[in-house]
């Protein structure tokens, strides 16, 4: 516990902590939705759509979030005027621009080298990376997540369980879908210094998937998906922290470990209703 005080005298270990938790919390109000909805490979896409932006932004020199955030989102404008105009499989297209963004970001790496050592802490996640601009940015962000959950919660609920009956009772599904699909690219960006391109998907699944093990209630689960959010968000920050292990790491391995709990107690709770 001493060791976990000790934080709180450094000024960038206050400010990492506070992102994780920002992190977490941003992320958490959108993973019930994204499980329900099976979308985990977005989050798969656009984490790895931003390791070019990363890139691009480390060898033009300009400010990391904004310019990864204006990749991702054309990429994820032009994934969706294709896959519509065309008429080709969202998913096809999501699969070849992320293989091109990744092949760009390499590219732009090499071009570059200096930055490699930078960028490997974008890939696995780096807490002290977080400037108060980030906190800033988290901060504005989780309103625009709780305001977003709450407005179109019908119209979220609708479009996960039945997208085609949703539309035929005049649902504004696509309108709806696509804003969460910025929404979701947004969120990727901004959290990816905590996490990691690598593991932000672990991140984005497993306090709603774990949620869910808990209960059948969306807004419950919801609820307790930022919990266990959180409570991986400090535990592993203090992990992080006391054994010297890299903060995104840690942060999803005690997630990960709080959704096998998860399980053995659906697995309890099951067993005893039969």
């Amino acid at each position: 516990m001493t060791q976990f005080i000790e934080i709180f005298q450094y000024k960038f270990l206050i400010n990492a902590f506070i992102g994780a938790l920002l992190a977490a919390a941003a992320t958490s109000l959108l993973s019930v939705f994204i499980t329900l909805k099976k979308i985990s490979f977005l989050g798969e896409a656009f984490s790895h759509i931003a390791f070019a932006g990363i890139a691009l932004s480390f060898l033009i020199g300009t400010e990391m979030t904004l310019t990864t955030l204006l990749f991702v989102l054309i990429v994820a404008v032009l994934i969706a005027i294709i896959s519509k105009y065309y008429q080709y499989q969202e998913a096809n297209i999501i699969t070849i621009f992320l293989s091109v963004s990744m092949a760009i970001g390499i590219i732009l790496v090499n071009l570059n080298k200096d930055y490699i050592l930078d960028l490997g802490s974008y890939l696995f996640g780096n807490v002290l990376l977080v400037s108060k601009g980030d906190l800033i940015f988290l901060s504005i962000l989780i309103v625009a997540n709780l305001a977003f959950v709450i407005l179109f919660f019908k119209e979220l609920f609708y479009l996960t369980y039945n997208f085609n009956i949703a539309k035929l009772y005049g649902v504004p599904v696509n309108l709806v879908y696509y804003l969460f699909i910025l929404l979701l690219a947004v969120n990727i960006v901004v959290s990816v210094k905590i996490v990691g391109v690598i593991m932000i998907t672990a991140q984005l699944i497993l306090p709603g998937i774990s949620a869910l093990n808990l209960t059948r209630s969306v807004r419950k689960a919801i609820f307790y998906s930022f919990i266990i959010a959180e409570v991986g968000a400090i535990g592993g920050f203090y992990i992080s922290y006391r054994y010297n292990l890299p903060s995104g790491s840690s942060i999803v391995l005690l997630t990960f470990l709080i959704f096998i709990l998860t399980l053995l107690y659906k697995e309890i709770i099951l067993k005893r209703k039969l």
